[in-house]
């Protein structure tokens, strides 16, 4: 059996190459929009892509089942409950697909959506090797999938689900069956997922808390305890995913923007997002824009800023970029780009004036603290993080609630500091108040990092 894992790293998802490679035959498993990676690895191996397989209707980014299936002609295989309106095979608990001597087996395992389904794989070739499992969005490294994405009136519902699952499936399989889990650490669909590519049922036996707990409450109190919000766009990719996406290449190509063309793009309506580096963006950026700079972390913040009824328009450092931003873009649904604009000297040259976004280092917020003109110090990051230590006397004020038009209601004659991790969504943050008419807004260099490291051992922390 050949299993090839491909990383999306913005998305932190894992989508699955695997077969009998004598045979020639492999299936793709939980693909992305963009399927050219699939489709080239295949080819330089000699393969042919004979089935595409879905865990369950993704939320968190658009599936490539469709642009899979275009290119290769191989039918696609996803839940009998998916509801899902596209030309595909049903498959219920217990269903079998061959792939060469490879037989994939579908489990079904509810709880992160009431449809999921897992593989199990087995190679009649090889009678001695490990069983394996492809669990998507069910079963993670050191974590389950979250329950709660389809409202508050199903979560309890799915909890339920869930603790069967974990009980009644996964507990029952071999402890040596190796899983390949469908996200890595950073993904939304957990709330604490581990970065290691695979585990083992035994593993997760040992160390997973979810397969600790004795009880069906105590499990649901060790599942939703400390679960961040869900990104806000996840609804919008469910029905996107339910229907099937449009192909991408009907979305055409994005087109440089002039600087008056992208003044009355602007004018109209269009959400300017700075996709340069956050440092770019302090420096210099054009008033009203909101930073969402391309990385890691660009999905999943686009994905809650981004408004799927209008056009987008990126400011980036070159076409390269804009390019690359726009590919992440797509993968979560956001196909409304109607341009790019490279930079800010062209806006600056053209008389056109430049907002700055003021920073603050770790040691001049230390002196400040205590004085007359002491800042007050806002922490964006998430509540597990605040929880686990923060600067004491800093409001928290989770960057999703900013998202989502929730202005953190403050002083705003004084300074205002802006905290995070490293700086990253203390930037999204400050754009987003800078664009909201808050004026005196700044942002802590490094972050928590660089505080950390400069009170090492004499910190003002609160926990």
């Amino acid at each position: 059996m050949i299993i090839e894992r491909f990383v999306t790293p913005e998305l932190a998802q894992v989508a699955y190459a695997m077969g009998d490679e004598s045979a020639g035959n492999i299936a793709v498993i939980d693909p992305r929009r963009d399927v050219g990676g699939y489709v080239e690895w295949a080819d330089r191996r000699g393969l042919k892509i004979v089935a595409i397989l879905e865990t369950h209707v993704h939320a968190d980014f658009v599936s490539g089942v469709l642009e899979l299936a275009a290119v290769t002609g191989a039918p696609v295989y996803t839940s009998w409950l998916g509801n899902q309106t596209f030309e595909h095979v049903p498959v219920d608990d217990g269903w079998s697909l061959d792939v060469g001597s490879v037989r994939l087996t579908a489990l079904h395992t509810p709880g992160h959506t009431p449809e999921h389904v897992s593989w199990q794989a087995t190679d009649a070739s090889e009678p001695g090797a490990r069983p394996v499992l492809f669990s998507g969005d069910a079963l993670f490294v050191g974590d389950v999938g979250r329950p709660d994405l389809l409202g508050a009136g199903q979560t309890d519902a799915l909890v339920r689900d869930l603790y069967s699952t974990v009980t009644d499936v996964f507990m029952a399989l071999p402890g040596e069956t190796i899983v390949y889990p469908g996200h890595t650490a950073g993904s939304s669909c957990g709330k604490n997922i581990g970065s290691a590519p695979h585990t083992t049922i035994a593993n997760e036996k040992a160390m997973n808390y979810a397969f600790k707990q004795g009880s069906e409450a105590g499990f649901a109190q060790a599942v939703m305890s400390g679960m961040p919000q869900p990104p806000t766009y996840y609804p919008v990719l469910k029905r996107v995913n339910t229907a099937g996406a449009v192909p991408l290449a009907s979305l055409g190509d994005m087109n440089a923007a002039t600087v008056i063309e992208l003044e009355d793009q602007f004018a109209s309506g269009a959400m300017m997002v700075d996709v340069r580096s956050a440092g770019e963006f302090s420096q210099g950026h054009i008033p009203g824009s909101i930073f969402v700079g391309v990385g890691q972390n660009f999905s999943t913040w686009m994905g809650w800023l981004a408004p799927y009824d209008h056009d987008v328009v990126f400011v980036a450092n070159d076409a390269a970029q804009a390019g690359e931003a726009l590919t992440m873009a797509r993968r979560i649904g956001i196909d409304r780009v109607s341009g790019y604009h490279v930079g800010v000297e062209a806006w600056r040259e053209s008389g056109r004036p430049l907002a700055t976004l003021a920073v603050t280092s770790p040691d001049s917020l230390t002196a400040a603290r205590g004085s007359e003109t002491e800042p007050t110090v806002v922490d964006v990051r998430n509540d597990g993080e605040f929880e686990i230590g923060h600067i004491d006397g800093a409001m928290h004020h989770v960057l999703g609630r900013i998202a989502r038009g929730e202005m953190p209601e403050l002083d705003r004659d004084r300074p205002i500091v802006l905290t995070c991790a490293s700086g990253y969504r203390s930037t999204v943050a400050a754009s987003l108040m800078l664009a909201n008419g808050f004026e005196n807004v700044r942002k802590l260099t490094g972050g928590m990092s660089a505080w950390n490291e400069r009170n090492a051992g004499d910190r003002p922390i609160a926990s």
